[in-house]
């Protein structure tokens, strides 16, 4: 990985750490750190974009943040709902969905799997 690689990535990382930090303070998280270690793991095993990610992070704050007010999400006291659990799954849905789109559903090749030209074709 390239220096200016490496930066991006810290930078997006960031982005993310401050966002689920932001979202487990909205939906009551009991562990804020599990939460953005959970996401972040997340976030590399999905494959996708930095930018990209945290678009999705805020798109699951808003689909987690309306199915509050529709009374969707039913675990804690009225008006103190638990709805973290609801907002990663929610995040792992779309970043699933994304990576299927972009063609990233395969399983990436086994490290000990012979390259194409070991079988005599071309690419």
């Amino acid at each position: 990985m390239s220096l200016r690689q490496h930066e991006r990535a810290s930078r997006f990382q960031v982005e993310i750490e401050e966002a689920v930090r932001s979202a487990a303070m909205a939906f009551r998280d009991n562990n804020v750190e599990a939460s953005t270690e959970t996401v972040i793991r997340l976030w590399w095993t999905s494959r996708l974009r930095g930018r990209r990610f945290a678009q999705l992070l805020q798109h699951a704050r808003q689909v987690t943040q309306q199915r509050i007010s529709l009374g969707a999400i039913e675990h804690g006291q009225p008006g103190r709902r638990e709805a973290m659990p609801y907002f990663l799954a929610v995040l792992r849905q779309l970043a699933e969905r994304e990576r299927r789109q972009r063609g990233h559903g395969a399983k990436p090749p086994s490290p000990t799997a012979p390259y194409p030209s070991a079988f005599g074709t071309r690419t």
